[in-house]
């Protein structure tokens, strides 16, 4: 037992010393539809634990809490990327990567695809959830998308202008940690597989993105196993030093409660602020949905930011409105 102990202690004091990375991500924002108010709290803990010279463990865990459990409006994509019911403790990730070499990567392990996809400078500006995964595939399938993940791996490739990655999941994504809906599971046989890849090319001041996904497994709206699948492809290009101009489009094959999407903004960078807008128009089975959202988000410090944001929404024939003030803490 004594034994036992001292290798207990030289392994943490081991991880101690060759910990790579601790972070920690926080975002608040108050949320006015100009009748009601509701206040939203995100909080992410990120750590990085080098286990050789190529092999390291990462982990990451989030935390979600909101002073009222009715959403503002009921807007079919979510306009903040940040808001659900409220949740003590989740795993976004925990898994072990694999450096392979300058250009290969593999990581297995527990994940959320928002770590790797429809991530970009402008696209991760917005507050809009449609912002990142477009609805053909997030309001289709219930798979590893915020605030849930699953099981799986997870390949890229990064040749400079070339980036590959592709990924294999655990059909339906969870954030418990014991039971039936436990993050842990895997079983194709009840929740499907997911799987998704996606090629980037970056080429004078642009990165043109297209990849494509398929599900087995459950619809949201459907118990009936089939097979899903959706293409997407959309492109950020510079114009100049502060102007950056994205546009995309996706369209989902098959039974799909969310068929095609359609966005496009920009944003423009002046002083420590970033300008933004970005209006995209989904079409759901019987609903067509308009969003935009004028954003700006003001960099106080290196670690700490503001962003003021008006969305302006259109669902069906029924007009929203949710002006927010997000404040948000990186260390």
């Amino acid at each position: 037992m004594k034994n036992l102990y001292i290798t207990a202690a030289l392994l943490m004091s081991y991880l101690a010393i060759e910990a790579h990375e601790f972070g920690l991500e926080y975002t608040t924002e108050l949320q006015t539809n100009f009748k009601e108010c509701n206040f939203v709290n995100h909080l992410r803990l990120n750590a990085e634990i080098t286990l050789s010279d190529k092999v390291s463990l990462e982990a990451s865990t989030i935390s979600l809490a909101k002073t009222s459990e009715e959403r503002l409006l009921d807007d079919l994509q979510f306009f903040s990327n940040i808001e659900d019911e409220n949740l003590p403790i989740s795993i976004a990730v925990l898994g072990v990567n694999w450096q392979i070499n300058d250009k290969h990567r593999l990581f297995a392990g527990i994940r959320n695809m928002n770590e790797d996809y429809f991530v970009s400078p402008v696209t991760s500006l917005f507050t809009n959830s449609s912002s990142g995964v477009y609805p053909t595939i997030g309001a289709n399938y219930p798979i590893a998308n915020f605030p849930v993940a699953s099981v799986g791996i997870h390949y890229s490739y990064d040749n400079g202008p070339v980036n590959v990655q592709a990924s294999l999941y655990n059909g339906v994504g969870y954030n418990e940690f014991t039971g039936r809906y436990n993050v842990f599971r895997v079983c194709p046989n009840s929740d499907g597989v997911f799987g998704l890849a996606q090629v980037e090319y970056k080429h004078k001041g642009g990165s043109y993105f297209g990849g494509a996904s398929v599900r087995y497994g459950d619809y949201v709206f459907d118990e009936e196993k089939e097979f899903g699948s959706a293409i997407w492809a959309y492109t950020e290009q510079e114009i100049n030093n502060r102007l950056s101009l994205i546009g995309g489009y996706s369209h989902a094959f098959g039974t799909s409660l969310c068929t095609d999407f359609i966005g496009m903004g920009g944003k423009y960078s002046f002083a420590k602020c970033e300008l933004g807008l970005f209006t995209d128009v989904a079409f759901f089975h019987g609903v067509t949905e308009w969003a935009s959202e004028l954003t700006c988000k003001i960099n106080l410090t290196k670690h700490v930011f503001l962003q003021p944001t008006i969305h302006a929404i259109m669902t069906g024939g029924d007009f929203g409105s949710v002006a927010m003030m997000r404040l948000g803490v990186r260390l």
